[in-house]
Order: C-alpha cells, then sequence, then structure tokens
C-alpha cells in the first residue's frame, strides 16, 4: 500500500520533521491551556516615613533629645512583595514578603531579619486561607478595627507598645472572610527564634516542652463599611529561660479586646478596650499583673487634603500604681494620594511605678522616663507611599 493511500486511511506517516512539528504543537497546547488556568501577578508596594523629632525628660537626667525616630513616625517605613498565582478551580497560591526598615539608617528593623514584619505562603479558596510563617498575631487585625491613630509615633497603643508589633515565628493562620464578617486563628510553635530573651525573644519547638514559646490567637470580626467591631484573644506561652519576661513555659501573657468604629460624613469615630492577665515579669518590681487599658479617638476631614486625628488612652494595673494616660494629636496635609507632610504631637502621663515612654519610634529606652516621670513628644515628618 501506498504511504499516500496510507495517510488517507488515517494511518501515520514515518516522517521526522512530522513527528516533530506535532510534538512542538502538543507541547505549545498543553502549555496554552495551563497558562489560561495559572495567570499570576507580584506586586511591589512600600512606604517611606521619616522627619525629626523631640522628646523631654529622657533618663535620670530627665534631658530632652531630638533625633529621628527609627521604628515608626506616621507609619513604619517598609517594602513588600505580594504575590497571587491562579491554580484553576477557585484555588489560588499566596505569599507575602514584607521588610521593615529605618530611613535614617538604611538598616533593618525586627531584630535584623531581612522580611521581619511578615513572611508566609500559603493556598487560599472559596473556603478560605491558609498561610504559614512569620506572620501576625489576631489581635493586630482585631485593634486596627478601632485604634484611629496608631501605629502614629504617638498614639494610646504607647501604653501597650506589643499591639502595634505583635508578629510570631513559625506560624499556621486560617482566615475566612464573607459579607463583611472575618473569622480568623493563628497557631505558631515557637513565637521568636531571633530577639534575645530579654527582649522577649523565645524560640520555642522543643521535643521534651510543647507549651515552650507557643503562641494563639484568633479573631471575630465584622466591617459593614460605615461602622466596624472585632473581637480577639491573644496568648503567649514562655519559656523564654533566664532573662525572659516569661522565663517559664507554665506562665504566660493573655490580652482579650474588643474594639470597634463608626463613621459620620468625613469623621471616624473608634473606641477600644482591653483585658491583660500578664504572669510574667511586666516591670523589675511587678509579677503576676491585671491591667485594663480602654481608648477614644477620631479622624476627620475638614478639606480633601488635610486631616485631624486625636486620641486618648488610659491603662490601669490592679495594686501596682503602674498605669497611665495618653493624649496625642496629628494634623496631616495630602500633596497627592502617595505624598504628605504633618506635625504630630503627645504627652504620657506616668502613675508612681510607671515608665511608659511617649516615644514609639525608638527601640527602649533610647526615650524612656524614670518611673512616675511624664514626658512629651513632638515631630514634624514626610510620608511617601508606593
Amino acid at each position: 500500500m501506498s504511504s499516500r493511500l496510507k495517510r488517507a486511511r488515517g494511518g501515520r506517516s514515518s516522517h521526522p520533521l512530522f513527528w516533530w512539528a506535532f510534538s512542538l504543537l502538543a507541547v505549545f497546547a498543553a502549555f496554552a491551556s495551563s497558562a489560561a488556568h495559572a495567570q499570576s501577578s507580584v506586586v511591589l508596594y512600600g512606604i517611606i516615613d521619616t522627619g525629626i523629632e523631640y522628646v523631654t525628660n529622657v533618663g535620670p537626667q530627665k534631658s530632652s533629645s531630638v533625633h529621628a525616630p527609627s521604628l515608626t513616625a506616621s507609619l513604619p517605613s517598609l517594602w513588600g512583595l505580594r504575590g497571587k498565582e491562579d491554580l484553576g478551580g477557585g484555588l489560588s497560591a499566596v505569599f507575602l514578603l514584607e521588610s521593615g526598615f529605618a530611613p535614617s539608617q538604611g538598616t533593618l528593623n525586627q531584630g535584623g531579619r531581612l522580611f521581619g514584619r511578615q513572611a508566609y505562603v500559603g493556598l487560599s479558596g472559596p473556603w478560605g486561607t491558609f498561610t504559614l510563617g512569620r506572620q501576625y498575631s489576631q489581635i493586630f487585625w482585631a485593634v486596627l478595627t478601632g485604634d484611629t491613630l496608631a501605629p502614629n509615633i504617638y498614639a494610646a497603643a504607647d501604653l501597650d507598645p506589643y499591639l502595634t508589633q505583635p508578629r510570631v515565628d513559625n506560624a499556621i493562620t486560617y482566615t475566612f472572610t464573607t459579607s463583611g464578617l472575618t473569622v480568623a486563628a493563628m497557631y505558631s510553635f515557637g513565637r521568636d527564634a531571633v530577639d534575645s530573651a530579654p527582649a522577649g525573644g523565645c524560640a520555642g519547638q522543643s521535643p521534651t516542652d510543647w507549651r515552650a514559646c507557643k503562641a494563639m490567637s484568633a479573631m471575630l470580626k465584622y466591617d459593614a463599611g460605615k461602622w466596624g467591631v472585632a473581637v480577639a484573644v491573644d496568648r503567649n506561652y514562655g519559656g523564654g529561660g533566664t532573662g525572659s519576661p516569661l522565663p517559664r513555659s507554665s506562665q504566660t501573657d493573655t490580652r482579650a479586646v474588643i474594639d470597634g468604629y463608626a463613621k459620620f460624613g468625613s469623621a471616624t469615630f473608634g473606641a477600644g478596650f482591653l483585658h491583660r492577665i500578664n504572669h510574667g515579669v511586666q516591670t523589675p518590681t511587678i509579677f503576676d499583673a491585671i491591667s485594663n487599658y480602654w481608648w477614644v479617638g477620631g479622624s476627620y476631614l475638614p478639606l480633601p487634603d488635610i486631616s485631624l486625628d486625636a486620641q486618648f488612652g488610659h491603662i490601669t494595673v490592679s495594686g501596682h500604681a503602674a498605669g497611665g494616660s495618653v493624649i496625642a494629636a496629628r494634623a496631616m496635609y495630602f500633596f497627592s494620594k502617595a505624598t504628605s507632610v504633618y506635625v504630630t504631637a503627645g504627652r504620657v502621663f506616668n502613675q508612681r511605678n510607671a515608665a511608659f515612654s511617649i516615644d514609639g519610634g525608638v527601640i527602649p529606652p533610647t526615650s524612656t522616663p524614670l518611673p512616675g516621670v511624664n514626658q512629651t513628644g513632638a515631630m514634624v515628618g514626610i510620608r511617601h507611599l508606593f
């Protein structure tokens, strides 16, 4: 039978060029099909925010200090990469890498970590999102609901600095959001593998002590656009050893918070309440402290390019005269959606055994006052978003 008749009846051609072309077309078709389902995107974003601040009553000499902040300003300086890949069937792969830095020195924050703010990868679908890596505790996302001023350098959060930086290593997080409702939970096998024990470092993942350095948190939040409310619980287990605020794994530090916001025209009002039970060392002389912390604040836009913000917070520590109050304000002018300038000021009022610092922009004890001493801070700065 001739080769022409063979092909006409559906027979195969043995010509090498035919098979090479056929194979190439098959590979191309398979690639085009997978590319249609697996589209990915990566976004680069960041904030550069810095200025000059003035702080009074620093240290034993009660001296004044003029300096550039390193941890935060009106917002913390950072850059990051956010990515998502469509895997088909409603399933996506997600990742985020976020690095905090001090623009005045160009150095890394968060203990020198390259991606100290966040570093995670996971899967997302109609059933929710699972992520693994270094992530925020759920109390951070809850407090954002009702805190109208933090992470400004002067804010009510100066009375509990943990609320602006509750990040944990080795974490598994699940988040589900639908119609404004968010349910989320986080568990960490070892919450801080980098910082020193006095700074709260606690590596965990111990084969002989399952509680050592674990952390867990959960959040329930509803956001209706004009108003919102959130509740969250956060617990850290000890095990950091000598010098740690929680030396033993049997010790815990637990916070529970409820807060919310409401919008009325160009004004937004927020408030919150936090209850804390700390079985570790809160100060060199205070153990097993129970504290209650509340705040109220608001933001107002008298013009589209001007924002005015103010906040008041108060904390009490049962039986220890270690509470305090803080009042803070900020005025900001927007040159554009990306660039703004501002002036901000705040004052902290310390009880006899308290040494809260108004300066949330530097690592303690750089600006810490003596116990019982009040402190004032003021700053002018510039911020750019990209």
